[in-house]
């Protein structure tokens, strides 16, 4: 349902190019990019971690900015990439979580975060930064449970 394509890279060639591969972990750094048709990167953000992300606000605000020049869409994804070459990824000794166990996951993360709210609670200063910081974690993985979720019930309205 979004309102643009996504790339796919799946043996990281557009990453590794850019710098943005971390050859100790075998996987991309945590990075957002936004791409035009030209293939100009017209936004960048490089996180320090996997939950350093910008606000969507930020992330859309490209995109309005860009006008025009994103084609809107609506329906399937434009596929570049076929199953089985996204099975052959940089990383193919992991498989890929099902939409359903995201969810799984994605509610355990969020549990997650709040015992550690709960921790933070009497550690003074340090504490009230850490629980800024874990809320605003948490605040990005409702909505990736939110978006996940609705995702997964039009795929079932789909199979119907």
């Amino acid at each position: 349902m979004l309102p643009f394509p996504l790339l796919s890279d799946p043996r990281g060639e557009l990453i590794r190019s850019l710098g943005l591969w971390d050859e100790e972990e075998g996987v991309a750094v945590p990075s957002i990019l936004v791409v035009d048709r030209s293939g100009e990167i017209r936004y960048l953000y490089t996180g320090g971690d996997f939950a350093d992300r910008p606000g969507d606000e930020e992330v859309f605000a490209t995109l309005d900015g860009m006008g025009r020049e994103i084609e809107r869409t609506t329906g399937g994804p434009e596929l570049r990439v076929t199953a089985e070459a996204a099975r052959d990824s940089v990383r193919p000794e992991k498989q890929p979580m099902s939409m359903e166990e995201l969810l799984v996951y994605y509610r355990g993360v969020f549990r997650t975060t709040v015992a550690l709210k709960k921790r933070f609670g009497g550690w003074g200063r340090p504490g009230r930064e850490a629980l800024r910081e874990v809320s605003r974690y948490q605040a990005m993985v409702q909505r990736y449970r939110e978006a996940l979720a609705e995702t997964v019930e039009l795929k079932k309205g789909g199979e119907a």
